[in-house]
């Protein structure tokens, strides 16, 4: 098994064409707005330690998006779920706007359910979400209550989702946003899949994670690590180029939702062509020296040849 590299905390879909490497990436100030200007002379670009030459940067134009949203429906999350379903939704009629943009919903338990194959109909999509609760593997209503008492919820094959709905994204012919977002209190207590084999697998396939990490509302104040797997799904966030939130009350739900569609839209993207040509897997760093409290989002880096 691959081990996983250093991880450069932020957000980029890196592409590779022929020679030429394409790396999008989102700035944004200390109050974490997006910024929106930005000079080739601004930015410096290191792959595996050693700065490039760039050789063109601009804005992202408005991609296709393809997007997975995994929803944990274990016991855990039983009172959560109506407002995560509706959250998915509002996020969904955002998210779909060109005629190539695709989404899927998978649905997680000890068991996986794809409840809606990639898609570009809205009504697919919420009529999935409506019905998803009869055609879980456990249907709601018999899944026995989560008891805070232990230290992690029953039957949660997290990761595993998270490995399948990488798969479900088309290998990448063409540049467009690949996006998986998982709605889950973060435990995994099924071992299938290890989040390093998550992280790798998603640097392979050129997809970002995001995660709106949420448990139990009655699980308050006395530790949050026991409501909420917080390492974890920063870790998966931050190495593969996206964001963790921790949405607390309602309106949070839809502002994190907001914020993964403002970061995938305020996009720029620059070009350079690396003076390495043995390395199979190579890190990427971005920066913005001018402006020191100005933070960079983009992915850890890049495999030459994913399939190796």
């Amino acid at each position: 098994m691959a081990q996983e590299r250093a991880v450069v905390p932020d957000d980029t879909l890196v592409t590779l064409r022929a020679q030429q490497v394409l790396v999008p990436f989102t700035v944004v100030d200390r109050l974490n707005r997006p910024v929106t200007t930005i000079t080739a002379a601004d930015v410096r670009l290191f792959e595996d330690g050693v700065e490039q030459d760039i050789v063109a940067l601009g804005r992202a134009p408005d991609l296709p998006t393809t997007v997975v949203v995994v929803l944990d429906c274990s016991g855990s999350m039983v009172g959560r779920l109506p407002l995560a379903k509706r959250a998915t939704l509002t996020f969904l009629e955002r998210i779909l706007r060109l005629p190539q943009d695709r989404a899927a919903l998978l649905a997680c338990q000890q068991d996986l359910l794809l409840a809606q194959p990639l898609t570009g109909s809205l009504d697919a999509l919420r009529q999935s979400l409506a019905t998803l609760d009869e055609r879980l593997p456990s249907p709601l209503g018999r899944v026995m209550p989560f008891d805070p008492r232990q230290a992690t919820p029953p039957g949660t094959a997290l990761y595993a989702a998270l490995y399948a709905a990488i798969e479900l994204i088309p290998e990448a012919t063409d540049e467009r946003r690949r996006v998986v977002v998982a709605i889950s209190d973060g435990f995994d207590s099924e071992g299938l899949v290890r989040v390093g084999e998550v992280i790798e697998h998603a640097w392979r396939n050129q997809v970002s994670l995001y995660a709106l990490g949420i448990g139990q509302p009655e699980l308050t104040a006395t530790d949050d690590n026991q409501m909420v797997n917080r390492a974890d799904l920063e870790r998966l966030c931050a190495a593969t180029g996206g964001q963790a939130f921790f949405p607390r009350l309602d309106r949070e739900f839809f502002t994190a939702f907001e914020q993964i569609d403002t970061d995938l839209r305020q996009r720029f993207v620059l070009a350079y062509t690396p003076a390495n040509e043995a390395a199979t897997f190579r890190t990427i760093r971005i920066e913005v020296p001018r402006h020191p409290d100005w933070k960079v989002r983009h992915r850890a880096g890049y495999y030459t040849n994913p399939s190796e």
